[in-house]
């Protein structure tokens, strides 16, 4: 049914919930695993003035590159065939954005990010998702 599973991520716990649904579905339909985190330029800015700013973005680059490795190792033994990505933007542009560009038959993602809303809320990025993504979103 699914050939292509995004999975959104920013390391949350609430997102950790939709890479597991995401890595079970993938798995389930022997589709390939796309692990996507987004450097939200929303909340850091997305023209940096000075070097040092810029030197600041590459270090959460970095660090969200060994979080999602992470995730891609597990997959991987699982034997999943996994794709990483880590981008610049606004998030739910970008998801959305990267979900058009490699034909993904499907979003999972958590309700809720980092922000951690409280329930029985949809987070403002999910939301935002939902409500453009050009593909099904499944929130969980």
């Amino acid at each position: 049914m699914y050939d292509k599973v995004l999975v959104p991520t920013d390391g949350s716990d609430h997102a950790d919930r939709g890479v597991d649904y995401g890595m079970d579905l993938a798995a389930e339909n022997d589709a390939q695993l796309h692990v996507l985190f987004v450097v939200d330029e929303s909340v850091y800015g997305g023209t940096p003035a000075l070097s040092s700013y810029e030197a600041f973005l590459e270090e959460l680059e970095e660090q969200a590159e060994a979080l999602t490795e992470d995730i891609v190792e597990d997959a991987t033994e699982r034997g999943i065939d996994t794709t990483l990505s880590v981008r610049r933007g606004v998030p739910h542009d970008t998801i959305c954005h990267y979900a058009d560009q490699e034909d993904i038959d499907v979003i999972v993602m958590g309700k809720r990010g980092a922000a951690g809303v409280e329930s029985p809320h949809i987070g403002s990025v999910t939301n935002r998702v939902l409500r453009q993504a050009p593909v099904p979103v499944i929130p969980v």
